[in-house]
C-alpha cells in the first residue's frame, strides 16, 4: 500500500498536520504555547505521538519547525529528538525561506497575485509583496504580542489599544491590500461574519475584535472553531489585522486558510 505524504508543521502556537490528496487537506491542529513554556521531548514525544496516531502507520510524516525552534536551541534540540523517537524526518527552517514557501502557496491558490500576503506566527511575521523582490521579515508574533501587552490577562488589563499602534509601526509603509492566511477564513466565518466574493469588510471585523477583545479569557476559548487554545492568540491576531488596514488604508482584506505547509507540499 502506498503511504500518503504527511507534513507536520511545529510553529510557536500550533502544530498542525496536512496531508496532499487532490487538494491539500488540513488533518488536525494542536494548540500549545512553546515560546512561553517550553516541553521536554518526552512530553512532546507524548503529545506530538497521540496527535499523529490516526495517521502515523499509513504515512511518511515530514516535520518543520519554524521561529520557537529558531529562537531557542534548547526546544529546537526537545522537538527534534521527539521527532526523532517516533520516526519523524524533522528540520527547523529559516524565516527566509519560511516566506519562501508561503510565497510557492500562493502561486497556486486561490488569492489574487495582485495581493500582499501576510502570514503571522506565534513568535514571527512574513509578508510577501508582488512587486518586491524579497520579503518582508519581522521578528515577533502572536506570543510576543500576548506577554508584552497583557492580551491573555483580564479584559480591562489588555492593553489592546497600544498594541494595535504599536504593531502598525513596524508594518512597512509599502503595505497595500493584502490577504491574511493561518485559518482565518474558517476563523472569520465561524462568526457568521458574510465574505463579499473572499472578502471581509473593516467594518465588520473591527466590531468582532471588540467583541472578542471584551471577553473573558475562559469565554473565548469557548468560541473557537479549533481546539480551545487556539483562541489565546485570537485578540492578538485580530490587533495585527486592524493594523495592518490602518497601515494599508483599505477598508476590507481577504481572510485565507492557506499555510506555509502547503507551499512545502507542493515541492514534494
Amino acid at each position: 500500500m502506498l503511504k500518503s505524504q504527511l507534513i507536520l508543521d511545529l510553529g510557536s502556537h500550533s502544530a498542525k498536520l496536512y496531508e496532499r490528496q487532490d487538494q491539500i487537506q488540513q488533518l488536525d491542529v494542536l494548540t500549545w504555547e512553546l515560546l512561553e513554556e517550553g516541553r521536554n521531548a518526552p512530553l512532546l514525544e507524548e503529545m506530538l505521538g497521540s496527535f499523529i496516531a490516526p495517521w502515523k502507520e499509513n504515512a511518511i510524516i515530514e516535520a518543520i519547525g519554524t521561529a520557537a525552534m529558531r529562537r531557542s536551541a534548547a526546544i529546537s534540540t526537545e522537538i527534534s529528538n521527539a521527532c526523532k523517537s517516533l520516526g519523524i524526518t524533522y528540520r527547523t527552517i529559516s524565516q527566509k525561506e519560511e516566506a519562501e514557501l508561503l510565497r510557492k502557496a500562493v502561486r497556486e491558490s486561490h488569492i489574487p497575485q495582485l495581493l500582499d500576503v501576510m502570514n503571522v506566527g506565534g513568535g514571527s511575521i512574513q509578508i510577501i509583496q508582488p512587486e518586491a523582490e524579497l520579503p518582508v521579515l519581522l521578528p515577533f508574533g502572536i506570543s510576543d504580542l500576548n506577554q508584552t501587552f497583557h492580551l491573555l490577562d483580564t479584559p480591562d488589563q489588555r492593553k489592546v489599544e497600544d498594541c494595535t499602534e504599536w504593531v502598525f509601526r513596524q508594518l512597512p509603509e509599502s503595505l497595500q491590500s493584502f490577504a491574511y492566511t493561518g485559518g482565518e477564513k474558517t476563523y472569520i466565518e465561524s462568526f457568521g461574519i458574510q465574505l463579499n466574493h473572499g472578502y471581509c469588510s473593516a467594518v465588520d471585523f473591527y466590531k468582532l475584535s471588540r467583541e472578542l477583545a471584551s471577553l473573558q479569557l475562559d469565554e473565548l476559548e469557548s468560541r473557537s472553531p479549533f481546539d480551545s487554545k487556539w483562541m489565546r492568540g485570537a485578540v492578538a491576531s485580530n490587533c495585527i489585522v486592524i493594523a495592518a488596514l490602518k497601515r494599508s488604508r483599505k477598508d476590507q482584506f481577504l481572510p485565507s486558510d492557506l499555510n506555509i505547509a502547503h507551499g512545502f507540499l507542493k515541492q514534494v
